[in-house]
Order: structure tokens, then C-alpha cells, then sequence
């Protein structure tokens, strides 16, 4: 019977396009004449995919092998590219995830977006966008992934710019889908590498093309034909799509400004699955990244230093949204500097726990949000515990949980902290321990200047309908047990982690020492920090070093190298001139010019022998 779920893995995704379909074409189907058949056909898709992931996953525990089901869909000559779905352990997990997480989202939108003008908008956007994400989650190569990879920016685009008469929200809408095709482009260039120097394996193995079941053998080949530096090069450019939809640095700068969508958007998308997506490649795409030692530090120093500078920055901020959006920043760092240090199980171990106590976060930011009439500066809150006491509680637990305070968040962190011990990564280990001070510190900080103290603004607080609440309580149950789930070991990439109790005792204390600082500063008091914001030192990059560079290629372009090309046009307009003076058609001319060059040789002849008497 399970065979069935497996067999059939691809409705998951087609039941959200076939919603979104219906809420798109809804006005001649009596669809936008009660939002409820938008909500209830939106939930009830994604509520039978969340069933049919379960019924996969425990397919997962007794299978022996991956199942993989393709399909051509190019086959021209040498060219044999497919589209299918990939089931395995790392598949399971994602649906399973995605599809949870999506559904209490979908049900809290219910309530945040009723009085919105662009209510079915919003949900066919949704529906787009999980079913990009479960298409990419399923994908069973690299070239389906690029498609989905796309489609997956398409739907991210629309949904943070989804209030597009902001002007802020607009540009929040083209800066990440720009810095995304910065990524997309060194990915897509990546693919095609990998793709010529390994063709000719894939003709000779049988294996579908650029299948993630044969990409180690695939990748081994590629090494072997291109040498190690052309090998670094190319995973490289594969790991800018990582960089990019992960938000890493240096590309990490639209995260932040997408919080201008609606705050569900945030907890869905930049929290629980498009910038997860990031981390998913790396760990689907892990035997490219493992036969180059290189590339694997690139990654491991990559997420080291963007776990480090978001949390700096997160200490800084004022926004409860941005808060949080820079603290996904340096936990989808954390993510990514596991991977590159050997520990994917680890990662993937984070990314599940981050993706429901995020989720709830986002959410409970929204649900104060919405309580305080649009605010989202937390110098004007304080004191809401008593106004919203459900939102408060679930909040304190998300922030126990991403803290690594015994909930969650502990056991994932561990086992990066203890991946990193064990690969002997002494300063990334180092990092990794001060970014969870800086954590726990930014989150309290949050929680503090929110609910504690006294109220500071001037709105009326309220709190929220139970159709936003309820999601709030059932994600904080994951967010406080999901850690001892043994992630890890499902993942079958086990470790032999050491058996001290130091390395955890240790990140305890250090987060208990962020919770009382920030405890100390901000109960009774608001002390300002000055903001850091790295578009500043971007723009001016731009205003200073690229623009002065493209510039000057402009003037040598237009005047040494269209200089050239015009002068040849013009000498050959002259000479062509020239021979239009002479190409008259008329016999008389032609014997004229004829007689004229007699003459002159004749001259030239009488005065060579003058010259020679």
C-alpha cells in the first residue's frame, strides 16, 4: 500500500498548481464569492499532501534503496534530460516539512489577510509558490532543479511584492529577485559545466542525466577529466545558488528588506522553505561539494562569516521583523557552515528545527503586529504579555528553542557544534559558540522589549482571533520536542561525536549569558544601538569603485573601440566613393581612363630613361 504514495509522490506538487489554477481562473468558477472555498481548497490541498508525506516517510524506514521515477521530456541525439521525483530519507524530511509548516501557515493567513483587498491573490501566489517548492523538493536531477529553482524566485518575487503600490515593498520585490539571478546565473553555469565534462559518462552508465542518485561516481569523473582547479571553479558556481536563495554573504542583503511583504510570507518563505532551499541543494547535491576539500572550506568559511556579521547586525536592529530576518540570516549560516565542514546531517538537522520555531516566530511577530495597528518598531511595545499571553508564551518558547536553551535549537546546535569539534575546526568552532552568545542575547532582547516592562506606544493592543493563535500553539510543539526526534540518524550520516559533556555544558552557559544580559539591559529601559546596514557599504562600492570602473569601459568603448570601427567604415565609404566616381557605365569614360593610364606609363617610361642618360 505504500508503494502507492511513493509511485504516485508528483500529486503532492500538482495539488497546489491545480489550486492555483482554480483561485486564478476563480472569477468564472464562483470562487471569489466567499473566501472560504480560496481558504478550504488552498488547506485541504496541502493538508492531503502533509498525509501523503507521512505515508512516504514511513515507506522510508523500511526501504533498502531510493525510489526514482523519470520521464524524458528532452531527447535530442546525445541530449537526454528528464523530469521526475526522487523518494528517499532527505525527500521525506523536506515534504515533511514543507507541507506542515505551509498548512498552519496557510490557516493563520485566513486571519491575517481577511480584510485585505487581495485576499485571492494572495493564496493563488501561496499555492504557486509550494507548488515550485514541492516540485524542487521532489526533483530527481539537476536540471529539474534548475526549473523549479526558478520558479521557486518567480513565486518569491510576487508574494514580497504582493503589496506592490508600496514603493518599498516594489523595490524589496526587485532586489531579491535581482541579487536571486546573481546566484541563479553561476548556478545555471555550474549545471552546465558539470554537464559537458561529465556527457560523456552519463551516455556510457545509463543513468539518467545529472540524476542525484549517480552525481558521486558523476562527480569523481568530472574531477578526474577537468583537474582540481576547473573542479573547484565549477562547484563553486553551483554553490552561488546556495549563496543567493540561503542569503549568504555577500548576497544576503535582500533577506532583510523582503520583510516588506505580508508576515506570513516571511514565516513561510524566510523562514521555513525558499531560503531552506539553499541548504536542501547543498545536502542534495553533497557529492560535487565532497570530492573538492577546497570548495568545502569556501563553504564552511561562507556561512561562518554570514552567521557572524548577520548576528551582529541583528543586535542591532529595532524592527521585530528585521530581528528576526537577520537571525535567519545566521541560522541558515550555521546551516551552511555544517555542511562545509562535513556535518550535513547536522545542517539538516538545524533546518528542520529552525523551520518550525522561525515559522512561529515570524507568525508571533505578525500576531503583534497586527495587535498594534502595523507597528513594528519594538521601541513602542513593551508590556504586551498581558495583552497577548498566547503570542507571548509561544514567542518566549521560539526564543528558547533558537537560543539552544534545552528546547529544540539545543540538540541541532549541538550536533553542529560537536561536527565541528569533531573535524577539527577549532576557529569555526569558536565562531559558531560566539554567534549563539550573540543569538540569545538578540532574541531576549526582542522578547524583553516586547512583552516585559511597560507599554511604550500609542496604539490600543488587542489580541488575535483564534484562527492565528491556534497555529501558534500547535507550532510550538515541534518547536519545544522535535530536537530529540533523531534526525541525524534518519539522515543515515552519523558521525562518532565525542562523548563529553563540556562541549554542551559550555553552549548552555553561553546562552544563559546572552538571556541575562540582555535580561539586564532592556527590562526596565531601551537603549539605542546605532544601526549597521551593509547596503551602505555596498552602495558605496557602487558610487565609488564600479561605477567610476564601467564608466571608463564606457568612454574606451565609445571612443577607442567605436573610434576604430567607425574610421574603418568611413575609409571604406571613401574608397567605395572613389570607385562609384569611376563605375559610371559610360564606354567613353572607360576609354578615357584607358588612354590617361597609357599616357602616364608612356610618361613615366620617358623619364626613367632621362633619368638613366
Amino acid at each position: 500500500m505504500l508503494e502507492f504514495f511513493v509511485e504516485n509522490a508528483g500529486i503532492i506538487a500538482a495539488l497546489p498548481l491545480w489550486v492555483f489554477l482554480i483561485i486564478t481562473l476563480g472569477r468564472n468558477l464562483a470562487v471569489y464569492e466567499d473566501k472560504k472555498y480560496t481558504v478550504w481548497l488552498t488547506c485541504i490541498s496541502t493538508f492531503i499532501g502533509f498525509i501523503w508525506s507521512l505515508f512516504i516517510l514511513f515507506w522510508t524506514f523500511g526501504a533498502t534503496e531510493p525510489f526514482s521515477q523519470n520521464m524524458y521530456w528532452i531527447n535530442v541525439g546525445a541530449l537526454k534530460l528528464s523530469v521526475g521525483w526522487l523518494i528517499d530519507n532527505l525527500t521525506a524530511l523536506m515534504l515533511l516539512v514543507v507541507t506542515s509548516v505551509s498548512l498552519l501557515i496557510q490557516v493563520y493567513s485566513h486571519g491575517y489577510m481577511n480584510k485585505d483587498d487581495g485576499y485571492h491573490r494572495f493564496f493563488a501566489y501561496l499555492n504557486l509558490f509550494n507548488f515550485s517548492m514541492l516540485g524542487l523538493v521532489l526533483s530527481s536531477n539537476l536540471f529539474q532543479t534548475y526549473i523549479f529553482w526558478e520558479l521557486v524566485g518567480v513565486s518569491s518575487y510576487l508574494l514580497i511584492g504582493f503589496w506592490f503600490r508600496r514603493p518599498s515593498a516594489a523595490h524589496a520585490a526587485t532586489k531579491a529577485f535581482i541579487m536571486n539571478r546573481i546566484g541563479d546565473f553561476g548556478f545555471l553555469i555550474g549545471i552546465i559545466a558539470f554537464f559537458y565534462f561529465s556527457l560523456q559518462w552519463w551516455q556510457n552508465s545509463g543513468e539518467i542525466y545529472l540524476g542525484f542518485t549517480a552525481l558521486q561516481p558523476a562527480s569523481e569523473y568530472v574531477l578526474s577529466v577537468a583537474g582540481p582547479e576547473i573542479y573547484f571553479l565549477i562547484a563553486l558556481a553551483i554553490f552561488f545558488g546556495p549563496i543567493a536563495k540561503s542569503a549568504q554573504f555577500p548576497l544576503h542583503t535582500w533577506l532583510p528588506d523582503a520583510m516588506e511583504g505580508p508576515t506570513p510570507i516571511s514565516a513561510l518563505i524566510h523562514a521555513a522553505t525558499m531560503v531552506a532551499a539553499g541548504v536542501y541543494l547543498i545536502a542534495r547535491a553533497y557529492p560535487i561539494f565532497e570530492a573538492s576539500p577546497d570548495i568545502m572550506m569556501t563553504i564552511a568559511w561562507v556561512g561562518a562569516i554570514t552567521a557572524l556579521l548577520t548576528a551582529i547586525i541583528a543586535v542591532t536592529q529595532n524592527d521585530i521583523k528585521k530581528t528576526l530576518a537577520y537571525s535567519t540570516c545566521s541560522q541558515l549560516g550555521y546551516m551552511v557552515m555544517a555542511m562545509g565542514a562535513g556535518a550535513m546531517a547536522a545542517g539538516m538537522f538545524h533546518l528542520t528545527t529552525h523551520a518550525y520555531f522561525k515559522a512561529m516566530l515570524f507568525l508571533c511577530s505578525g500576531a503583534v503586529i497586527h495587535g498594534l495597528s502595523d507597528q513594528q518598531d519594538m521601541r513602542y511595545m513593551g508590556g504586551l504579555r498581558k495583552h497577548m499571553p498566547v503570542v507571548a508564551y509561544t514567542y518566549l518558547i521560539g526564543c528558547l528553542a533558537i537560543s539552544g536553551l534545552l528546547l529544540s535549537g539545543f540538540w541541532s546546535k549541538e550536533k553542529i557544534f560537536s561536527g565541528l569539534y569533531d573535524a577539527h575546526h577549532t576557529a569555526l568552532l569558536v565562531i559558531a559558540l560566539f554567534v549563539a552568545l550573540l543569538t540569545a542575547f538578540y532574541m531576549f532582547k526582542s522578547y524583553f522589549l516586547t512583552f516585559e516592562g511597560e507599554y511604550r506606544g500609542h496604539a490600543h493592543p488587542h489580541n488575535s482571533p483564534k484562527v492565528m493563535t491556534i497555529p501558534l500553539i500547535i507550532l510550538a510543539v515541534p518547536s519545544a520536542i522535535i530536537g530529540f526526534v533523531p534526525i541525524d540518524k534518519y539522515l543515515g550520516y552519523v558521525s562518532e561525536h565525542h562523548e563529553s559533556l563540556l562541549l554542551p555544558l559550555i553552549s548552555l552557559l553561553i546562552a544563559a549569558g546572552g538571556v541575562f544580559l540582555a535580561k539586564a539591559l532592556y527590562t526596565k529601559s531601551v537603549r539605542p544601538l546605532k544601526l549597521l546596514n551593509m547596503d551602505t557599504y555596498y552602495y558605496w562600492a557602487i558610487d565609488n569603485i564600479f561605477l567610476p570602473i564601467t564608466e571608463t569601459l564606457a568612454a574606451f568603448d565609445k571612443y577607442v573601440i567605436d573610434g576604430i570601427v567607425n574610421f574603418i567604415g568611413a575609409k571604406k565609404r571613401f574608397e567605395s566613393w572613389l570607385l562609384s566616381q569611376l563605375q559610371t557605365g559610360q564606354m567613353q569614360t572607360y576609354l578615357a581612363l584607358l588612354f590617361a593610364g597609357l599616357a602616364g606609363l608612356m610618361l613615366v617610361f620617358v623619364l626613367i630613361q632621362w633619368l638613366w642618360m
